[in-house]
Parts: structure tokens; sequence; C-alpha cells
């Protein structure tokens, strides 16, 4: 087998586009292809994908696929049909010759467009509800949720791409907050309607980017993922909501150089401020290593704003008074095999002068994981595994405004302090339409959380301290397009719980069901 593949693909040039969001099936696949060496993303590990960066992949894909068509399975076929489809419309704008099936392609409710401007609009309709033997297992979850929404993108003069989304909610029996106790320090704006009990919220996102050759520029509210993980990363992770940003994105052959600055939603002024860089020096390796700040209760550091200055230091010269994080990930591609292996490791706090797992000085998280495409020659499947720790008082901060949470959300691995999980998970593509699953996962958790951030009188940790929640997860995983962009998904859990909410002695089994309709058009 002989592949083709580019550092840094050029075919595309100079012009702009949206993000794909982060939900988007087209990243699972595209992380199979991948594995499978069919070509190299220029985005690395940070997400989201530019809907640019993916049709450069389309075409190095395509540029191997001509030299040899039998690199894709059937299934596999198709689905890159859909894939072609969805983005015909960068692909056309590359100038090379693309075979696009017509029926494939992206549908819109509505779209519009002369010599100068590009309008889409879609609407967005979704429907959850969930079934389960145990009451009050999870109060946070719904016993149904509905939403609606639309969704806009356009490009003017091809020199500027606008992106916005806007969903509202409809949750039954939830807990809830009422607007007049609204704080954003506890979670999303919510109204409770007693008479007939359900709960109405919504939410929103919408940026402009400005792309370069080598520089790209959004302002706006959006989402930021760095790292290898698929379940989460621990440096900032889409478990965080949505919040207002600004960020810049450098590439240059081998490197890539991104910086953020954020305002986040809390009961006072909050910011997040992050570098990562990102080197492929080899084309099976890469690496990057991030830094953030959380940091509240005043105006904004412009020293924090600076891309050009390393995080640790300027939190010394503003007085180490705000909680910053450091991460290291790698993803090794072995290609002969298949597969990847990859890893990330983030640091609170550290110092190899005291003791690694009990000193309050050190708190940190690891994150270890394998893919393994058509694993013993079975076409169309996967295996994949993911082993997390994350040390107590991660994320946390003796300053509550600086804790490492957005909305009430960890901005890091949706984990939490005080934690482990192992996951494991065989799935299948049967058809172009349908993909089942199964997994098994262990999840364990202590006492501490991420709001509790006051150093012990002796100044040690203790993992998993105190009664300990140990669930252990059996269950499968369906998904069907029924057409295009119109998925029906179906989740089965077998949860067996020991010390449910850390109660000593409550254990309990509870199957539960989540049935889910998605309408994308």
């Amino acid at each position: 087998m002989s592949l083709t593949i580019n550092l840094i693909p050029n075919s595309i040039g100079w012009c702009q586009s949206q993000n794909l969001p982060l939900d988007h099936w087209a990243y699972s696949f595209l992380e199979r292809l991948e594995t499978r060496g069919l070509y190299i993303s220029e985005d690395y590990d940070t997400r989201p994908y530019s809907r640019e960066a993916i049709a450069d992949i389309i075409l190095q894909i395509n540029e191997n696929l001509q030299k040899d068509p039998a690199l894709l399975s059937g299934v596999e076929q198709e689905l890159f049909e859909q894939l072609k489809g969805e983005f015909h419309e960068e692909l056309n704008q590359s100038g090379n010759n693309v075979d696009i099936i017509e029926e494939e392609k992206e549908p819109h409710i509505y779209s519009w467009r002369d010599e100068e401007i590009v309008v889409h609009f879609d609407g967005l309709l979704s429907h959850q509800s969930k079934l389960e033997t145990k009451e009050d297992v999870d109060p946070t979850i719904p016993t149904s949720s509905s939403s609606w929404g639309l969704r806009f993108r356009t490009k003017l003069k091809n020199s500027l791409a606008i992106f916005a989304e806007a969903r509202s909610f409809i949750l039954s029996d939830a807990d809830s907050l009422a607007n007049t106790v609204f704080n954003p320090s506890l979670g999303l704006p919510v109204t409770r309607k007693a008479l007939v009990d359900v709960t109405v919220s919504d939410n929103a996102t919408g940026y402009a980017v400005f792309r370069l050759p080598w520089l790209d520029i959004e302002a706006g509210r959006d989402l930021v993922e760095w790292g290898p993980g698929l379940r989460g990363s621990l440096i900032l992770s889409r478990n965080s909501n949505f919040y207002d940003l600004f960020k810049f994105t450098f590439r240059y052959k081998k490197f890539k150089f991104e910086h953020i600055h954020g305002f986040l939603n809390a009961d006072s002024t909050k910011y997040v401020a992050g570098h990562r860089l990102e080197i492929r020096p080899f084309e099976n390796f890469q690496f990057a290593l991030n830094e953030t700040v959380v940091y509240g209760n005043r105006s904004v550091e412009f020293l924090y704003v600076n891309p050009f200055v390393p995080i640790i230091i300027s939190e010394r010269h503003l007085g180490d008074q705000d909680n910053n994080m450091i991460s290291f990930d790698a993803s090794l591609f072995l290609y002969e095999f298949n597969a990847q292996i990859y890893a990330e490791i983030l640091f609170d706090d550290f110092s190899f002068a005291k003791d690694i797992f009990s000193s309050f000085g050190n708190k940190w998280g690891v994150l270890f994981g394998g893919y393994w495409v058509n694993p013993f020659g079975l076409k169309d499947t996967e295996f994949r595994f993911e082993l997390m720790r994350i040390q107590p008082f991660v994320y946390s901060h003796k300053r509550r405004i600086n804790t490492y949470s957005n909305y009430n959300n960890a901005m890091g691995h949706w984990l939490g302090p005080d934690a482990d999980d192992w996951y494991f998970e065989v799935a299948r593509q049967f058809h172009k339409n349908i993909r089942i699953g199964v997994f098994w996962e262990q999840r364990r958790r202590g006492q501490n959380d991420i709001t509790q951030g006051t150093r012990p009188e002796d100044g040690r940790i203790h993992f998993l301290d105190g009664p300990v929640e140990r669930n252990r997860i059996f269950g499968f995983v369906a998904r069907w397009q029924v057409h295009r962009d119109i998925f029906f998904n179906l989740t089965y859990n077998f949860i067996q719980t020991e010390n449910l909410r850390r109660e000593v002695g409550l254990d309990q089994n509870n199957h539960r069901v989540f049935l889910n309709v998605s309408v994308d058009y």
C-alpha cells in the first residue's frame, strides 16, 4: 500500500469557512481514516476543524484513492461519498476535480447566493426520552428533552465567514432554577413552568472568522477543545458551555500555535486565556504543550492577552494569584496496524520535591487511550479504550472566582477531580446508515469536587478518600441515519452502583434507555 501524505495541505489556499460543530458525525469517520494513514490533518488534535481544513483532508484521501480504490471498504466508500457531498462547496472552491454525487450534497432549508455572498439556513430539531427502572438516580438528566433551532452560515466576498446557531429547549422532570434567582455561576438560565411541570432554556453560539494562508482570526461565541481524548480532554473540552472569545491560530509547516482569550460566565468578571503549541516532527507522531489560566474579579489583564508571553510567567508577574494549568499530550500512529495510542497529562500544581500522590502541592490528571481500526482484519469494526485518573483538588482554587469552570461546568474533563474511569468499546459500521457498538465502563468518585479548593490542614491529599461511589456500566448504542441528516439513536445502560451519591450501603442496579431523534436540514 502506497500513500501520499502532505504535512501541510495547500490545495484550497486563501478562502474563508466556518468551523464544523463538535458533535458532527464527520469527526469520528475522519479519525478512522486518519488512523489508517489516509491523510494528515493540519489541525492535529485541536478542534473544531474548519470546513476548509476538512476539504483539504478530503483532497488528500481522494488522491490516495485514485492510486488504490481498494483502500476503503464498501461501507467506508459510501460514507466518504456523503462526506464529499457535505463539503461540496469548499471542494469546488479548491479548483480540484472531485466527483460528487448530487444526492449526497449537504441539504439546507434555504440557500441564497450571488457573486459576492453565500447564505445557508438550516432547521434543527431533536427529542430525547429517558426510561429507567430506578427513580432519582440522577435528577440532572431530564425524563424528556425537546429542542428546536436555526443555524445560519454565510460567506461575504470570500473574505469573511460568519456562523450563528440558536436553540430553545423544553425539559421535563428536571431540577432547575427560577429566572428570578438566576446566577450564571450556577448554570444556564432556565425558567420553571410549574403549571405544566417543564423547564424552558436556550443556548446560542455565533462568531466571525477571517482566514489568511498562515493565520486564522476568530471572534465571537464558540468552544475550543485541545487534546486527543475521544470522551473528553483534560485542559479544554466541550464540557464547558459556549463562551465569548478571541482566537488566533498560526500554522507553519510542521508547527501550529493557537492562542485564546475568553470571557466566562460567573457572578463576577471571569476570564480564561490559553496557548497551545503543536508539533509534528514525524508523519506518525505529534505532540503538544498547553497552558491556560482562569482569573477574575478584575478587568482584563493584557499580559494574558499577549500571545507571545508564557502564561506561567505572566501569572507570577501578576502576583501568582490565578488558576494556571499546564498539560502535555501526544499521539502515535501505528499505520501498519491501523492503530493509534495517545496520552495527555495535566498539571494543576506540581513539584518534584513533594510526594507525587499525596502532597497538596502536586495536583494532576492523566489520560491514556488507544484506537484500533479493523482489529484482527474485521472490516468496518473498531476497538477503543480510555483510562482516566484525576487527583483531588484539580480544577479548584482557593479563590472561588478562579474555579476552572464556566456556567458551573468544568472547562476540563467532565469526570472532575478525585475520580477515575476505565472505558472499553467495540463498534461496527454495518451500513452507511447503521452503526452499533457495545461498551463497558467503570467509574469511581471520591468526596472531593471542583468547588472544594481549600488546602487541607496537614497539606496532604487522599485519592478516593471516604465513601466512594462506584459505577459499572454495561451497554450498547445504535445509530441509524433514517434519511440524510436525520438520525435515530438508541442507548441502553445496565448500571451497577455501589454507594450511590457516596451513601454507604446504598447499592442498586438500574436499567436506563435513551431514545433520541435529531434533524439537521
